[in-house]
């Protein structure tokens, strides 16, 4: 005769599976932080943030920011 398997009940499943779902998201987002802080306080891209910043000097049509966006 096999055992039982233990029950649980739809409620709190869904309760521990929101709260993993949750948790996730958070863990992503400040992996997404990290990141993004690495890169901006990486001195080797600052020629090519400088390069990227010009570009859009360079070519305005190819600029999709407004002029309001441009000058923060």
């Amino acid at each position: 005769m096999r055992p039982e398997k233990p029950v649980v009940p739809a409620v709190r499943l869904g309760g521990e599976v929101a709260y993993l779902v949750a948790r996730q998201r958070e863990q992503r987002l400040a992996e997404g932080v990290a990141a993004e802080s690495r890169h901006l306080m990486n001195p080797d891209e600052g020629p090519i943030e400088a390069a990227f910043a010009q570009m859009a000097c360079d070519y305005p049509e190819a600029c999709t920011c407004t002029p309001e966006e441009s000058t923060r």
